[in-house]
């Protein structure tokens, strides 16, 4: 499975962490990626939400993991080495900090007390960034190189997987998944003429 792909599939290798516990990422600090970060992008890299426009600058959101209605109203804020990012209608905080000098990168989230009725609980709050925070990093990691296939990935990513809801993207993995079991059918079928009927 290609890297973009992974970015929504994978619980396993990634961070989750307690809430309030910095998770190392293993990857370098790049200030650079955390001012650029857009609030758009850092709520459709959350694989289990659709989401719709709401008044001002809050999003309506479906969270169709935890099945909950939130607003997603989202606060960025970055300094020198540190990055926060707070939804207080949904009552989440993440967080990015710079360590060892910038050799390595670390996240943590907080559930706070919501702003409104629209928040998350805190069992729902550790279930959606279960797979939030994995996302995150691997949408981070494409930015570790400047090379070909690390910009063709940050490409298909911002114009292609980042632009689909849940749904959309289930549907683009069996689709994909599917087509490479017809490849893989179609080669053994040509490979089983060649050495067995083609004599």
């Amino acid at each position: 499975m290609s890297t973009a792909a992974r970015n929504f599939a994978a619980e396993s290798e990634a961070p989750q962490g307690r809430r309030g516990e910095w998770i190392s990422l293993e990857l370098p600090w790049r200030q650079g990626f955390w001012e650029r970060l857009q609030p758009m992008t850092l709520l459709r890299l959350n694989p289990h939400w659709n989401m719709e426009p709401g008044s001002g600058p809050a999003w309506n959101v479906e969270d169709v993991l935890v099945e909950a209605r939130i607003v997603a109203d989202p606060e960025i804020s970055v300094r020198e080495g540190g990055w926060t990012a707070r939804f207080p209608s949904a009552g989440l905080v993440l967080e990015a900090e710079s360590r060892e000098g910038g050799a390595n990168t670390a996240l943590r989230w907080e559930h706070e007390r919501s702003r409104g009725d629209a928040g998350l609980l805190p069992a729902q709050a550790q279930r959606t960034v279960q797979y939030w925070l994995p996302s995150l990093r691997e949408y981070y990691r494409l930015f570790e190189s400047d090379g070909l296939k690390h910009r063709f990935w940050r490409l298909f990513m911002d114009k292609v997987m980042l632009t689909m809801n849940p749904t959309q993207r289930r549907i683009c993995s069996f689709i994909f998944k599917f087509t490479l079991l017809e490849l893989l059918l179609i080669v053994v079928v040509l490979t089983a003429y060649f050495n067995f009927f083609a004599k």
